[in-house]
Parts: C-alpha cells; structure tokens; sequence
C-alpha cells in the first residue's frame, strides 16, 4: 500500500484570491505557506530556516479559506503531493511540486467572524479538476 499524505503548519505568505476556473465554475486558490525550523548548532548558535510550500485548494474549502484567512495567519492544512511538469512560452522545461489542500484547521484565534467554522474539508472528490487549473 502507497500513502501520499502531507500535515503542515505554518503562515500564509500572500494575500489570498480566490479564483474561479473559466470552464468548469469550480473555485481555486493558490498561496504559500512557510513554515519555520529552529534548531542549535554545535557551537550553541540559534539557526532559524524557513521553508516555502505551493499549496492549491479546490471547491468550497477555497471560498472557506479566502473569506476567513490572510497573509501572515496561521493554518493547518493536509492532503497530498502533486507533481507537475510544463514547458514555458521560452520553450524551458519547468517542473512544480505543490500541495493539493483537502483538509485545513485555523490556528490563529484571530481567524474570522465565526469561530464554528474553525475546522474545514472538501469531501466531495469532485471539486477538484486539475486540468482546469490556471497556471
């Protein structure tokens, strides 16, 4: 059995938009989220690296996300990997791994107007149609 699963938490770094894809209607936000690792060295100095992930959210989950969230909240998402390939208007080969977001928590207590909605998922399958996404 093959498992191809994510957990993060970290802090949006864009201001989120949310966009809807022409042919399908479907929604579709795209952003990064930055998570941070602190650790010593052997010499006892505090080293801090961050790292960038592209995240893609489909559906009802992405409306949720763009209507409560912003740049610099805090969030945890989960899903799975997706790789792409594609060559550009140069003729470069350029290749994207991003995470597909189908789960998400807001961490922050400063999230929105309704905290009932503090845990969010997109069960429906459906939502998502990678072939439509615009980028």
């Amino acid at each position: 059995m093959d498992l191809n699963k994510v957990m993060l938490i970290g802090r949006i770094t864009v201001d989120l938009e949310v966009k809807k894809i022409w042919e399908s209607g479907n929604s579709v936000l795209n952003f990064v989220l930055a998570t941070n690792r602190v650790y010593k060295t052997k010499d006892g100095a505090k080293v801090e690296e961050a790292e960038f992930h592209r995240c893609v959210v489909f559906g009802r989950l992405a409306e949720i996300m763009g209507e409560y969230l912003g740049k610099w909240r805090q969030v945890y998402v989960e899903w799975r990997l997706k790789s792409r390939q594609w060559e550009d208007q140069a003729g470069n080969r350029r290749h994207s791994t991003e995470i597909v977001v189908n789960e998400m928590t807001f961490c922050d207590n400063k999230w929105g107007k309704n905290n009932s909605n503090a845990k969010a998922n997109n069960n429906d399958e459906n939502n998502e149609n990678e072939e439509d996404v615009p980028f």
